[in-house]
């Protein structure tokens, strides 16, 4: 039976990426937290102090990384030359 609320271990399973690069590129990043925090309407936990975890609604959360996937991944591209894919200096 697939479990209704996920953790931060579950969460990082699924996607086989690290806490960190999960806080950096989705759930800290201030283009999805506003959609995603249960205190705007959303369906992840933000923990609030130290020793309180992370939740998050498994059916939605998994609906989340599915919907957002292009634009989490080409958001990366976004300061390379498509045509060459190296660096564009800044």
């Amino acid at each position: 039976m697939d479990k209704i609320w996920w953790s931060m271990q579950d969460l990082k399973e699924r996607t086989g990426y690290s806490e960190d690069w999960l806080k950096e590129n989705i759930l800290l990043h201030p283009r999805y937290r506003q959609m995603l925090d249960l205190e705007n309407g959303g369906f992840v936990y933000y923990p609030e102090k130290k020793g309180e975890r992370w939740c998050f609604i498994a059916s939605r959360m998994e609906e989340f990384l599915q919907k957002y996937f292009r634009d989490i991944f080409m958001r990366k591209e976004t300061k390379t030359n498509k045509n060459t894919k190296t660096p564009i200096a800044q």
